[in-house]
């Protein structure tokens, strides 16, 4: 009896790690893999554009990227952003001031889920007579498959990500890999019988 027992737990186990191996690419979200000009950088002068390029396609819609002047915390204006697979850019603006700026991004996934930080670097030579308004925000056409809360969102001036749902998600997958070990344990305890 204890035998049957005994096979009946590490099956519904085995059966567990299955489900949890197979779902874990399911829980897997665009992460930022790089970018241009990279974090903490200081340049002689200012880059050509902006780069983002993230660990899986982004949709074409609900995308955003700003640029802050750091110590005034002015936003300058950027012109639409161009997406490329994995790779969202933005051309850097006709006039900047020189100093430390942040360049926040909110893209949203394949899946539809929206992923959003920021980098900070500086540059040290003015570009032409900067020109700037509180909210300017480049951002291509309203999304078509994202929600409406990913679509208006705007990106955190933070750079921490937004919050996350992969932890719930790890944990509804969890309770069903149980649920099916259990259950899976349970089938051959009877079928031993």
């Amino acid at each position: 009896m204890r035998t049957h027992m005994r096979r009946g737990w590490i099956a519904g186990i085995l059966a567990s790690l299955m489900l949890l191996v197979a779902v874990a690419p399911a829980g897997a979200h665009a992460e930022l893999d790089s970018s241009d000009p990279v974090d903490g950088a200081t340049l002689a002068s200012a880059p050509s554009a902006l780069t983002f390029t993230f660990g899986e396609d982004v949709l074409k819609q609900g995308n955003a990227v700003t640029l802050t002047v750091v110590e005034s915390g002015t936003r300058l204006d950027l012109g639409p952003l161009s997406v490329d697979g994995a790779v969202v850019s933005v051309d850097w603006p006709a006039a900047s001031p020189a100093g430390a700026f942040r360049a926040a991004y909110r893209v949203v996934s394949a899946d539809g889920h929206p992923i959003d930080g920021s980098i900070t670097f500086t540059v040290e030579q003015a570009v032409g007579e900067a020109k700037s308004t509180p909210s300017a925000v480049a951002e291509t056409p309203a999304p078509v498959k994202a929600s409406a809360a990913a679509a208006s969102a705007s990106p955190s001036p933070t750079g921490e990500a937004g919050a996350d749902s992969g932890p719930l998600a790890w944990v509804i997958l969890l309770g069903l890999a149980v649920l099916i070990g259990v259950g899976a344990g349970a089938w051959v305890m009877r079928r031993t019988r």
